[in-house]
């Protein structure tokens, strides 16, 4: 029932990370994206995970199409998986930029795919790991809406040398049903187990693993 990868998404308070550590999470992701509501800056990033013990927790910095000196400004601060969002339409030389500095195996690719869109020619050289989200015209993650669980299948069928975490509006209300239907090698849990954006419901996070164990 459990996947290989459970991660919480859009940390911003240490109590929340640590009980998602220590109940078993296996990545928690900050985000660095000045319009989310759970946007952190470097130092705040910094500050926030001197107060995590994160044990065998993985620290992943989440951004929209990042610059250079911002990644090279996560590497320093400790980011070790690096999960970017970008439109479907960007240059892959931008993303093959991103993979040579991060590695490959470090780089988890979240492209914004409109319902009929395929996967852009070239993006399964620059990354192991794929994400998906729901699609929004303007938005890049962090919607809260159910995103197309078949489009996941189908992709994960296709690419299955690939891993594939799937996100968007998950929670313990349809968990299982998300599990049993996609069977994903991650899951990305964001807004469907907070009471306010940044702020994690503790309730909400221990029906997870209780669905998960």
């Amino acid at each position: 029932m459990r996947p290989k990868i459970v991660k919480f998404c859009g940390i911003t308070r240490p109590a929340d990370a640590q009980m998602c550590v220590n109940l078993g999470a296996d990545a928690l992701g900050f985000i660095f994206h000045p319009q989310s509501p759970r946007n952190l800056s470097v130092p705040e990033f910094q500050n926030l995970v001197e107060k995590i013990d994160f044990q065998n927790c993985a620290k992943v910095g989440v951004a929209v199409e990042p610059d250079l000196p911002l990644i090279k400004s996560l590497l320093g601060a400790g980011i070790e998986k690096f999960q970017f969002h970008f439109a479907s339409e960007i240059p892959i030389a931008k993303i093959v930029e991103w993979s040579d500095l991060v590695g490959r195996e470090n780089l988890w690719l979240a492209p914004r795919l409109k319902p009929e869109e395929d996967l852009p020619d070239g993006l399964l050289g620059c990354a192991d790991v794929f994400l998906v989200d729901t699609y929004a015209k303007d938005v890049y993650g962090g919607t809260g809406q159910q995103s197309d669980w078949g489009k996941f299948t189908g992709f994960k069928n296709q690419y299955g040398k690939h891993q594939w975490i799937l996100a968007g509006g998950l929670g313990p209300d349809n968990l299982r049903s998300a599990i049993s239907s996609t069977l994903p090698d991650g899951i990305d849990l964001n807004s469907g187990v907070e009471f306010l954006p940044g702020k994690k419901d503790a309730d909400k996070i221990k029906e997870v693993f209780s669905i998960l164990s």
